[in-house]
């Protein structure tokens, strides 16, 4: 049932993405030190707002350190430049021209917690908008050097040592080095980001067959607070009644164990990193009591086919005032409080109908029924049953509750 549902979310949101009939030019100037960038390879992306294509690519090359290419008029562009075994990325929105100067390098050294080198490390250069610019391995010294790269933006090396990640910034023409120290299994150095918003959600997910279960996918994003990688298990506390189906670690579908406390996982996190976890679990009935594991600066719990006004609720919990069905802690939730939801009676009347005329006994709904679940606001569909379904309202919770000074997800 839960694939079917997949295949519907994904279909729905593929149905909003916008066709394009103008053409725009974007173009450009992509400059080097001490040399030209003629003969780099240019693609142009029209995009939408979440960074989805819309529309075919275009493709050229740098010629006079100039280009410019045709695509679909879109919100946004995205405009990637390849060049001497590193690839740079510029997203354009209220924009059809970038400039892209190309006169810095990055240093970098890997050493072990007693400054020994550590030579053939794969490293990861990220650019601050989260794209790979290239991968270089250090050299017998530990060291390695990368370039060109622009000189006004900060980058992230990225690697994995003995399975662990390590996470070092770096900004242009700086030298850095990154110690790999052990990592530390100490899950108290784990605290749910306050600065992720929304970080602790529940959604809640309604029935759609007979059998008249709800599902729930939890998810709550981490940081790692210690000054060394971590390195062990979480656990997302689930109803003791609850039978858990999947789990998630950073949006990708992950092993889990039930335990009685609830559904473990094993998880890295960089230092000063973060980590999203989820579970997804069915419910034996149609009420949602779990016991927080962490402190959570706020949660949020949407219940999308519910009349919020009609579900009872424990008292650290209110309606949220937003256009999507949900609801909100009014302040802090502390390790060891409980949530309750009741949701006997609260299905609203468009769900009620939906359900009754869209499903039939296997799960799957019509196309209607998957387009009044779906929205242009979400992403990317992770592979993730739970996040899959969470991942089709995703978009407008996050815009919903941008007036709300919500706080991380817990585990």
């Amino acid at each position: 049932m839960k694939r079917v549902l997949v295949v519907l979310v994904v279909l729905s949101c593929l149905a909003t993405v916008p066709t394009a009939s103008a053409a725009t030019s974007i173009s450009g100037t992509v400059t080097v030190e001490n040399g030209t960038a003629d003969g780099a390879r240019v693609t142009v992306v029209p995009a939408t707002q979440t960074l989805q294509r819309a529309g075919e690519s275009a493709r050229t090359t740098v010629r006079d350190s100039s280009f410019s290419v045709e695509v679909a008029d879109a919100p946004r562009y995205v405009v990637r430049v390849e060049y001497d075994g590193t690839t740079h990325y510029e997203v354009l929105q209220n924009a059809t021209r970038t400039r892209i100067d190309l006169g810095g390098t990055l240093e970098g050294r890997v050493v072990d917690d007693s400054g020994t080198p550590l030579s053939g490390v794969s490293v990861d250069v990220i650019d601050d908008g989260g794209f790979v610019v290239t991968t270089a391995e250090t050299g017998a010294d530990g060291t390695l050097a990368v370039g060109p790269v622009e000189p006004n933006e900060t980058y992230q090396l990225r690697a994995t040592v003995d399975g662990v990640p390590y996470r070092r910034t770096v900004t242009a023409n700086e030298s850095v080095t990154m110690t790999a120290r052990p990592p530390t299994s100490n899950a108290s150095a784990l605290h749910v980001a306050p600065e992720t918003r929304p970080a602790y959600v529940l959604q809640v997910v309604p029935p759609r067959n007979a059998s008249g279960v709800p599902s729930v996918v939890q998810t709550v994003t981490l940081r790692n607070t210690a000054d060394r990688p971590f390195a062990g298990s979480v656990t997302i506390p689930v109803p003791a009644n609850a039978t858990p189906y999947a789990g998630m670690v950073d949006n990708r579908e992950a092993e889990y164990r039930r335990i009685d406390a609830g559904v473990r996982l094993d998880v890295t996190v960089p230092a000063n990193g973060t980590v999203r976890v989820g579970a997804a679990y069915d419910l034996t009935g149609q009420t949602l009591t779990t016991t927080l594991r962490r402190d959570a600066p706020s949660l949020t719990v949407v219940v999308q086919g519910y009349d919020p006004n009609a579900v009872d609720h424990s008292s650290n919990l209110r309606v949220g005032d937003a256009p999507v069905s949900l609801l909100v802690s009014d302040g802090p939730v502390a390790a060891g409080e409980s949530i309750r939801l009741d949701l006997e009676g609260a299905r609203s009347q468009q769900a009620t109908a939906a359900s009754g005329d869209g499903s039939d006994d296997t799960g799957a709904s019509t196309d209607a029924d998957a387009a009044s679940t779906g929205s242009a606001g979400s992403n990317t569909i992770p592979s993730f049953p739970g996040v899959e379904i969470l991942g089709a309202v995703g978009g407008m919770v996050v815009v919903a509750l941008v007036g709300y000074r919500l706080a991380p997800d817990d585990g």
